[in-house]
């Protein structure tokens, strides 16, 4: 047992001769390929049928196809209009128990940035005060440089929004 290990730990040398030149022949295993040269055909040259344009309707004949697609198209306006509210963004301006604090600050949104709503929600005791609709937390972050001047502790959070006032917010501030 102990021959074994040293003879699998004992160093090995490799002789190499940049003389040495490979010389088996390959050629018995190479596959083998006969190139055919290609033929070409020649096409009968016959006249084309003229293919017909798009097939006319009968003027007397109502088309049904535009009514159905109408009355779809109807129902999914129809739908698209029940729908008020999207996810979305809103800046979190203040948070605290102090009415006069919270009341300041939507005064402030209302005063330095007349494009934002501003909500405040009561939750006892916290008081919180958000500002506008934001579908893109890119156009929301715009305005955050802006309140982070005022109050520092400002931040982007997700939220349901309304579409109508998220579409009338500016999306680049002056």
């Amino acid at each position: 047992m102990a021959l074994l290990t040293v003879l699998g730990c004992s160093k090995k040398s490799v002789v190499s001769s940049s003389n040495s030149v490979y010389g088996d022949d390959l050629a018995k295993v190479r596959p083998k390929f006969e190139y055919t040269e290609p033929v070409e055909k020649v096409a009968e040259t016959t006249k084309p049928t003229p293919v017909p344009s798009s097939p006319k309707a009968p003027a007397d004949k109502p088309l049904y196809v535009n009514k159905k697609l109408d009355s779809a198209l109807d129902s999914l306006s129809r739908q698209n209009k029940s729908i008020k509210y999207i996810s979305g963004y809103r800046i979190q301006l203040y948070v605290g128990n102090v009415r006069q604090e919270a009341d300041a600050a939507k005064s402030y949104v209302y005063q330095v940035l007349p494009d934002l709503t501003p909500y405040v929600s009561y939750s006892q005791p916290t008081y919180r005060v958000k500002a506008g609709d934001f579908i893109y937390r890119s156009d929301a972050e715009q305005y955050l440089e802006q309140i982070k001047l005022q109050y520092s502790s400002a931040v982007i959070l997700a939220d349901r929004v309304e579409i109508k006032k998220s579409l009338m917010v500016n999306s680049s501030i002056e």
